[in-house]
C-alpha cells in the first residue's frame, strides 16, 4: 500500500517534471522565432542604408 502510493507521486514528479521542461522549450523555440524575425530586420534596414535609401526587393 505504501510502496503503491510512493511509487505513483514518483511517476506524477516525473510526468510534471516532463510538462515543466516541455514549456521551458516551446518558450524558447518561440522566442527563437522571434529574435530570428528581428535579426533578418536588422539585416534588411542595414542593406537599405548601404544601398542608398533604395528598398531592397526580393527576386
Amino acid at each position: 500500500m505504501i510502496s503503491d502510493r510512493r511509487q505513483n507521486h514518483k511517476a506524477q514528479s516525473v510526468l510534471e517534471y516532463i510538462v515543466v521542461i516541455g514549456v521551458i522549450a516551446a518558450a524558447f523555440i518561440v522566442a527563437g522565432v522571434y529574435y530570428k524575425r528581428s535579426l533578418q530586420g536588422k539585416y534588411r534596414q542595414a542593406a537599405d542604408v548601404l544601398g542608398g535609401g533604395e528598398l531592397y526587393k526580393a527576386p
